[in-house]
């Protein structure tokens, strides 16, 4: 995945909590049925319960990476890709509305919403209060005192 700046520090839990997950939908996407789905999960959890008892964590490690790798050789050539994920059919489907759109509306238009353009310019017109009475003083750069 291409990102901003480094990939962060995964703890050795985040990663196994990680790698169940993962591994969890690998097989909903190669199960052909809800109960055959369910039976292989389970079975996955009682693999993943059997690792809780042993301490040695260098054998913990190369378990986590066997599994890692076992689950890059199972991965499914289609996956199930859910509709607001990146892929999906809904995914940055939604495009922000600027409020600034509703300044350029003809006075036609406005009559017909008459209600809302009044509660919108009250809007406003708080808002410049506010600003005025807080937000530019906030941020009033300083003056240089020599």
């Amino acid at each position: 995945m291409a990102g901003n700046g480094p990939n962060a520090i995964l703890t050795h839990a985040q990663r196994v909590c990680r790698l169940y997950k993962r591994s969890c939908r690998v097989m909903e996407d190669w199960a052909n049925d809800r109960a055959e789905f369910r039976f292989n999960v389970t079975m996955l959890r009682a693999r993943f319960d059997e690792t809780r008892k042993e301490k040695d964590m260098r054998l913990l490690a190369q378990q986590l990476i066997d599994g890692e790798k076992e689950l890059a050789a199972n991965i499914h050539e289609d996956p199930k890709i859910f509709k607001n994920d990146p892929g999906g059919i809904c995914f940055r489907r939604e495009h922000p509305v600027h409020d600034m759109l509703f300044d350029t509306y003809h006075p036609w238009e406005r009559a017909q919403m008459r209600e809302f353009y009044d509660n919108r310019e009250k809007l406003k017109a708080e808002y410049d209060e506010y600003f005025e009475k807080s937000l530019s003083k906030k941020y009033k750069p300083q003056p240089n005192v020599v």
